[in-house]
């Protein structure tokens, strides 16, 4: 009886670990699935985003892939200033092509221009 009760619980420990979620912080490029797959990054029009039918998805230059974002979690308008825009990042939870975001980081300020205010 001990035996079975014990091999109960390792495999209810066992199936808890499997279902487990890892998050990991994943950064790239924030568009939609229509401008990835025909590589239109930073010319990806904002009509796209707007269209409810279009899948927000983050380009992992790392990977060279690209995944589907679960954004439920997470306001819209939150997400607005980084579409169509690099260095943008979540803290995730994977499930094969699609993340959960439970995190958003915009992406990092322009960078200073040597000639801003010189013309």
């Amino acid at each position: 009886m001990k035996k079975i009760i014990l091999t109960l619980i390792a495999v209810a420990i066992s199936a808890a670990a499997l279902n487990a979620a890892e998050t990991v912080k994943k950064q790239g490029f924030l568009t939609t699935d229509y401008c990835v797959k025909r590589d239109y990054f930073t010319n990806c029009k904002l009509e796209n985003y707007l269209d409810p039918k279009q899948k927000l998805v983050l380009y992992v230059h790392d990977e060279q892939d690209f995944y589907y974002i679960d954004a439920s979690h997470l306001e819209k308008a939150e997400l607005d200033e980084g579409f169509a825009r690099d260095g943008v990042s979540f803290t995730v939870t994977l499930e094969g092509k699609t993340i959960h975001a439970t995190k958003y980081d915009g992406p990092p300020p322009p960078a200073k221009s040597f000639f801003k205010g010189c013309l």
